[in-house]
């Protein structure tokens, strides 16, 4: 039965995926479907062998189920590299006659490609299945009552447009300075101490579930999160202008929606900041969001400008980076998740690498840094911005 933590990891790592559900799919390998024979087979055993690579280089999340299926979350950018995987999978299986029918591996009937924001409660329903036969076992071998039994779902509800607008007055009215974290954006060159240059002022979205909303699932639907957003957007923006204790008068960045900027509580937001600040404050926003519409984006960012703010893409991974094209989003910093082969894949990039364009490096943000490694290759880029678990450990040693 521990096997079934795999279930809840499921759940608990497609609720923390937030936006970057909408770039991502799920790959179901229905395991169970095959004969028995060759479900114990030492070969089928190493069907998980052709994936290792794409999801040692984080491109892929790889799940076992109890009943022998396995559940991939990858994202979009590598379905070619997946599907080629399932045919290295393929072959390798029919180099053994007694293994031979396992051709149907990358055939519909046992591998499902899921749309895990369309089809997510499909998903969800599909693995609380594994819960059920768990309580059923418990009851049955230990002789208590299902009443006592505590299951592995949270159990929440699903979003809806309905519940939408009762979520959004509860965020309104909420005291919610306790949700807010910080975390340093910081220069960082050799083995030098990482010099803060501003900090990220952002929700943390588990806490504020857990301590306001515990029964609603707020990521349940990617699209209603994201006018979600907008409400968190506006209360972020109160609770800095309210400050007096001059923590927040500049140096910072906030995460925030295209739509917000061009707000009225953005206007009141602006009328807080000192205007010689304005030009320290950061204003971060997502590909998604403003690829949904490139308009709208063109004018808050103007508007933005004008103002002295300065604009950031956020959590822009290494495989998107070299088809972005920069120059049309014409904005002042870039957020680059970590990756661990990321020399190898910016080699890719003519564009970023070639010499005299230093001042492209100079805007780029390496986040989610967990180690040194990324500083190292970062420094031999010459990108010399960072943010993540490492740097903030070695600030505060510092």
């Amino acid at each position: 039965m521990a096997e079934n933590s795999q279930v809840k990891a499921i759940i608990d790592f497609l609720q923390t995926m937030g936006k970057d559900l909408v770039s991502s799919r799920g790959l179901y390998i229905y395991v169970s479907k095959l004969d028995k024979r060759l479900q114990n087979d030492n070969k089928l055993n190493g069907l998980k062998e052709n994936f290792a690579e794409i999801i040692n280089q984080n491109k892929a999340k790889l799940f076992d189920l109890p009943n022998g299926d396995i559940f991939l979350v990858f994202s979009k950018d590598i379905q070619d590299e997946l599907s080629s995987s399932l045919v290295k999978a393929r072959f390798s299986l029919q180099e053994d006659e007694n293994v031979a029918a396992s051709a149907d591996l990358i055939e519909s009937k046992i591998v499902e490609y899921i749309d895990l924001v369309k089809e997510y409660g499909q998903l969800l329903s599909r693995l609380a299945v594994f819960d059920e036969q768990e309580e059923k076992e418990i009851v049955e071998n230990k002789k208590i009552n299902v009443s006592n039994v505590v299951t592995k779902r949270e159990n929440r509800q699903f979003l809806t447009t309905a519940m939408l607008d009762k979520v959004q007055k509860i965020i309104a009215v909420s005291d919610f300075s306790s949700f807010i974290r910080r975390q340093s954006v910081c220069a960082v060159i050799g083995k030098s101490q990482p010099q803060r240059v501003f900090e990220e002022v952002y929700v943390s979205i588990p806490d504020m579930q857990d301590s306001l909303l515990p029964n609603v699932d707020i990521n349940s639907d990617p699209w209603l999160f994201l006018a979600l957003t907008e409400t968190l957007d506006r209360r972020v923006l109160e609770i800095i202008s309210r400050h007096d204790d001059g923590a927040l008068r500049g140096n910072f960045s906030i995460n925030i929606n295209v739509s917000t900027i061009l707000s009225d509580a953005f206007l009141r937001f602006d009328d807080t900041i000192d205007p010689s600040m304005r030009r320290t404050v950061v204003l971060e926003l997502q590909l998604e969001d403003i690829f949904g519409d490139m308009r709208s984006y063109d004018l808050a960012r103007a508007f933005a400008r004008a103002r002295g703010y300065r604009i950031c893409i956020d959590n822009i991974s290494v495989e998107k980076l070299i088809y972005v094209n920069r120059t049309n989003l014409d904005c002042d910093l870039m957020k680059i998740i970590w990756h661990p082969d990321f020399v190898n894949i910016i080699s890719q990039d003519k564009h970023f690498m070639d010499y005299e364009n230093k001042n492209e490096r100079a805007k780029m943000i390496i986040c989610r840094v967990d180690d040194e490694t990324a500083v190292e290759v970062g420094n031999s880029l010459g990108i010399n911005l960072y943010q993540g678990r490492y740097i903030q450990k070695m600030l505060n040693k510092g």
